[in-house]
């Protein structure tokens, strides 16, 4: 389960529904999150991690059908692999929402987080896997269509609401919006830019009575 902290100073409006399904209007901070970014390993001790990372899943009984090598095409130069290669074919691979990779994963770290999970870059976008959200908790963005999108998949409880940041060259403040819960998401906005949208997400849970109760951690941002 993901650790929890309980958010201050929020306004939630009364429950409606079942309990178990409530939702509420949860306001925080819209600062940027600060992150770095970790120069890429090589190909094969990006294999040997993968490896290491699928076996320790998949010991915990967390992981069911991820591959260590789950992109096996070869339109791309750059093969995907462990989770955000699982995540990428499932959009689509190559020819999907996000192209073939630019970049090979890369380790991010986040100020006040430490090592925060791992990146990729593609043709149209982003993906980054946040294990402190969920083991199998990955995040992508990519535009089309005069639109920008955030996918993400999947965390590891049920959820009543997900906080959805962004910021682009049209928001520079940062906008933030609740959305429906569960264990998966999807966000769209009409891109006022040509530029890229930065996406974080975490969960919450509504509360009886109080404020609600969100994780601790943003997502590592993705961009696209």
């Amino acid at each position: 389960m993901s650790a929890m902290v309980t958010c201050r100073n929020l306004i939630c409006p009364p429950p409606t529904g079942p309990a178990r399904r409530r939702r509420s209007s949860v306001r925080q901070a819209t600062g940027r999150i600060t992150e770095t970014a970790d120069p890429p390993r090589s190909a094969a001790m990006n294999r040997r991690l993968s490896l290491t990372l699928v076996a320790a899943l998949a010991a915990a009984g967390t992981l069911t059908t991820v591959p260590a090598h789950a992109a096996t095409g070869t339109a791309c130069k750059i093969q995907p692999y462990g989770l955000i290669g699982a995540r990428w074919q499932q959009l689509g691979g190559a020819n999907g929402k996000l192209g073939c990779p630019t970049t090979g994963e890369r380790d991010i770290h986040q100020n006040g987080v430490g090592w925060a999970g791992r990146r990729q870059t593609f043709e149209r976008g982003q993906l980054a896997w946040s294990p402190k959200l969920g083991g199998n908790f990955v995040v992508a963005a990519w535009s089309a269509g005069g639109n920008a999108y955030v996918d993400w998949h999947r965390t590891a409880k049920e959820f009543d609401t997900f906080l959805v940041r962004y910021t682009s060259a049209a928001d520079p403040h940062g906008v933030q919006k609740d959305t429906a819960g569960g264990f998966r998401g999807r966000y769209i906005v009409r891109a006022r830019t040509n530029g890229g949208y930065r996406w974080n997400i975490k969960g919450c849970d509504s509360n009886l009575i109080g404020p609600s109760s969100c994780q601790k951690h943003w997502s590592v941002s993705v961009t696209g």
